[in-house]
């Protein structure tokens, strides 16, 4: 009905409705508001079931709530009492282990001793009354006291033995725990000269290595520069030789040549004079044939002459010939001289040449070794940096630890003399009020007050106020602070009677 409602108020806002139409939407307006203060009203009746239903409810909820309000009282009541009897308990538990503590105990001991002079000295003065009211008792009763009497005497005795004995075992345990802590702190000390020494050890045996290395590197590179230098000398050595050895080639090529032209020269004067007297020779054979076979025909002269012409022609072929191979082998020999002083000159370059390519080689050689030197030096300076932070980071912890420990320990010591003090003075005030306590009763304070001096231990000497406020028992201390036993035997008296000097050798068992 509402989106019927809303869709019409939206058509009327767009345009007038109808007569009818309006009608109804009026009526059912009036009838949704008179509707809805019914239910307005209705809900404040209480005597509807609705309204008694929500008034049970709120009944319910209100006592609900009442009862958790008492039982939140009842629960902080009951923790009150529980936090009261937790307190109650500590406070015992607290005083019976103030009971258990040595001075305490003591002091009780002391009460004790007060309680039993009380009692004897009452004892005493029955015993005085009852000797003067019965002076004629019986013998029997007399020693019967008598022997109770020295039953109590041994008993107290007993005590006493029993109070020294459990005295010096506290002593010697609290010796023995002195001892054990100097122990203690003895290795702790050794183990720290030890460390340092290893770590200054290790410290040494690096540089070693490292100046070892140094010294190594550096003799490598002497050698290196060394068989450089012994290798460039070589080189030259060799260029040297080969240049002596060519020059003494080109010489011996200039006397061969020489040598050789002489021999030619002599060889064609030789020739010329061997030619000059073979002519002559011949020329001689030639007159005393040509007189000897004059007489022959003719055909005999021009046979003759055709021969010597022919002889003629074949020496002279041969000599031409001689002179074409000599010409040859002069012009093989210049070429043979000019290829081999090329192929020098050539085998010289490329010596050169490999020589500088070699020289080059052996310098990026170098170069790249020294930059690898330079690099592995860079690491390894980076590396002794590093460990250096290391040992410098070690040594400060461990001094910053050292100085913790100690603090800690200064601070443990002040706080176990601040407990000391606040047990000491908790003690005189517990004491004071026990000795008051005493006194209204009329007990003897005498102990009482003895057992309350400051200062543990129960000596008679001054208090040592670095040592817990104790008041030690013995005569003297030795070189460590450890207290001396007081008694002393037979023999250190007679020794201390039977000396010289009067003052205390040390003796006291």
């Amino acid at each position: 009905s509402s989106g019927i409602n809303a869709e019409y108020g939206q058509d009327r806002k767009d345009k007038v409705l109808p007569a009818d139409v309006q009608l109804a939407l009026d009526l059912q307006k009036d009838r949704l508001e008179k509707h809805q203060q019914s239910i307005e009203q209705v809900s404040s009746w209480g005597n509807t079931i609705v309204g008694k239903r929500n008034k049970r409810l709120n009944a319910r909820r209100i006592r609900e709530e009442q009862e958790e309000l008492e039982r939140q009282k009842l629960d902080i009541e009951e923790a009150e009492i529980k936090a009261a009897e937790r307190r109650a308990a500590i406070e015992h538990a607290k005083k019976l282990q103030y009971y258990q503590t040595d001075r305490v105990k003591g002091f009780h001991g002391a009460l004790l001793l007060s309680e039993v002079i009380k009692e004897r000295e009452a004892q005493i003065a029955l015993k005085k009354e009852i000797n003067n009211a019965m002076k004629n008792a019986d013998d029997h009763l007399l020693q019967w006291e008598e022997e109770q009497r020295q039953a109590a005497e041994r008993l107290e005795k007993e005590k006493s033995a029993q109070r020294a004995k459990e005295t010096a075992l506290l002593r010697k345990t609290q010796y023995e725990q002195a001892q054990e802590k100097r122990k203690l702190e003895i290795a702790a000390r050794v183990q720290d000269i030890e460390e340092g020494n290893a770590i200054h050890k290790d410290v040494e045996q690096f540089h070693k290595e490292n100046e070892a290395k140094t010294k190594e590197r550096e003799a490598r590179q002497r050698m290196l520069k060394q068989n450089y230098d012994e290798h460039i000398a070589m080189e030259r050595r060799i260029v040297d030789a080969q240049s002596q050895q060519e020059k003494q080639r080109d010489e011996e090529i200039k006397l061969y040549a020489n040598a050789k032209k002489k021999m030619a020269q002599l060889r064609k004067t030789r020739e010329g004079e061997l030619f000059q007297s073979f002519q002559d020779h011949q020329q001689a054979m030639v007159d005393h044939l040509a007189g000897l076979i004059k007489e022959q025909v003719d055909d005999e002269d021009s046979r003759i002459a055709k021969a010597v012409a022919e002889r003629d022609a074949k020496r002279l072929l041969e000599e031409q010939n001689a002179k074409a191979k000599r010409a040859n082998m002069q012009k093989e020999i210049l070429k043979h001289r000019q290829e081999s002083m090329r192929a020098q000159t050539l085998k010289m370059s490329e010596m050169e040449k490999d020589q500088a390519l070699d020289l080059q080689r052996r310098i990026a050689e170098d170069q790249k070794y020294f930059q690898e030197q330079q690099e592995r030096q860079a690491c390894k300076k980076v590396e002794e940096d590093e460990i250096q932070g290391i040992l410098c980071k070690q040594a400060s912890e461990k001094s910053n630890k050292i100085q913790v420990e100690k603090h800690n320990e200064l601070e443990g010591d002040k706080r176990s003399a601040q407990m000391v003090k606040e047990e000491e003075d908790e003690f005189q005030r517990y004491a004071d009020a026990v000795i008051d306590l005493a006194k209204q009763r009329g007990r003897p304070v005498g102990p009482l007050i003895k057992a309350k001096n400051a200062g543990a231990g129960g000596g008679s000497g001054p208090i040592f106020e670095g040592k817990s406020n104790l008041r030690p028992s013995y005569q003297a201390n030795d070189a460590y602070g450890n207290q001396l036993p007081r008694f002393a035997n037979g023999a250190a008296k007679k020794t201390a009677q039977s000396s010289e000097t009067n003052k205390r050798l040390g003796f006291v068992w």
